[in-house]
């Protein structure tokens, strides 16, 4: 399937869709999401308090970023960066990451941060290609950023 065929939207999942599309990425994640958290707790706090960059492909939830925006701080947040495994490599993150990172920037905030494992290579090379740079590490994670201060999209 391809990228064009696969609906966008925001902030349309539920937690039930949020948490089964989690659990069909567990592995994806360096280490296992579920090894860090409990999956359906972590879905219904996406749920409540995220912006929800989504691609649907039928009825299943096919991509997912997730941000949080911190306007007092002038900062986002993006908590996860998901796609179905038997879906990866066609672009859908990095479809869903643009849009994450224009919406920051039209909501005003300066810098779009994150976390990734230092052993998830394709995360980073990912993030790296759309503009984050690395911030630190500590050993375990990479945190990245993207300044919006000198965007021009």
């Amino acid at each position: 399937m391809s990228i064009a065929a696969i609906g966008h939207e925001l902030n349309t999942a539920s937690g039930e869709d949020i948490a089964r599309h989690l659990a069909l990425c567990d592995d994806s994640f360096e280490p296992a999401l579920s090894s860090r958290v409990n999956l359906r707790a972590y879905a219904m706090k996406i749920e409540s308090n995220a912006e929800r960059f989504e691609a649907w492909s039928g009825n299943a939830l096919a991509g997912l970023v997730a941000v949080y925006l911190d306007r007092e701080r002038s900062r986002a947040y993006v908590t996860n960066v998901s796609v179905l495994p038997a879906l990866g490599s066609q672009g859908i993150a990095t479809a869903l990451l643009r849009r994450c990172i224009l919406h920051a920037h039209v909501a005003g905030v300066a810098q779009v941060a994150l976390e990734v494992g230092v052993h998830n290579l394709p995360a980073i090379a990912l993030y790296k290609r759309l503009g984050f740079t690395s911030a630190s590490t500590d050993g375990a994670t990479h945190n990245m950023t993207f300044d919006l201060r000198s965007w021009n999209p």
